[in-house]
């Protein structure tokens, strides 16, 4: 496609499952933005596919309460848990954007919104 989709709405975070997949670009960097804090404890449930297969679902447990930047915190805690480390890092930026970078010989890769069921929390998903 070539273009940055961005997946931000000004809804809860369950009315983007349905929107919640990554651009298909080449860039080997994806961004997972966090805004606003859990207003109730539930789970957020992400997809990840390499090269078009999907391969796992990572889900990420969020207690109510939690602020937006520890819901990030979590999400980067799941991914780094789930993911091979030597193929992937994943680290924070500005407290609220969790960054996935594909490392060395890197496949194409889409971390996907599954389903959600804390309120408050809003996730985009974007390309560099």
């Amino acid at each position: 496609m070539g273009r940055i989709l961005r997946r931000f709405a000004s809804c809860t975070l369950g009315a983007l499952i349905a929107s919640g997949t990554a651009a298909d670009t080449a860039s080997s960097t994806l961004h997972i933005e966090v805004t606003g804090g859990a207003d109730s404890h539930g789970e957020i449930v992400f997809s990840f596919a390499e090269d078009g297969v999907d391969i796992t679902e990572i889900p990420v447990a969020i207690p109510k309460g939690t602020p937006e930047n520890n819901v990030a915190r979590r999400i980067r805690k799941e991914l780094r848990r789930a993911l091979p480390k030597d193929q992937y890092g994943v680290d924070i930026k500005g407290g609220e954007k969790v960054l996935v970078s594909a490392r060395g010989n890197s496949k194409h890769f889409e971390i996907s919104l599954v389903r959600s069921t804390v309120s408050g929390p809003v996730v985009g998903i974007t390309r560099e």
